[in-house]
């Protein structure tokens, strides 16, 4: 079940997204993962409206290793 502060995070990307029409039908989208919060709260976000949203597209993750 979807508790209240999900579905406000997923209102605001969607609202985000749509506001400045950042996705269009058949874009691949890479999302930058560094394993934090932000970037995993975005992945999720965009496998959750990847499900209902009008325009169809596709997402990756991509992690770095710069060997330090």
């Amino acid at each position: 079940m979807w508790n209240k502060e999900i579905q406000k995070v997923l209102g605001k990307v969607r609202k985000a997204i749509d506001d400045y029409n950042m996705i269009e039908d058949g874009d691949k989208i890479a999302v930058a993962l560094s394993g934090g919060k932000d970037s995993i709260t975005l992945l999720y976000a965009l496998k959750s409206l990847q499900i209902f949203y009008p325009k169809k597209f596709d997402f990756m993750a991509i992690t770095i290793d710069p060997r330090f």
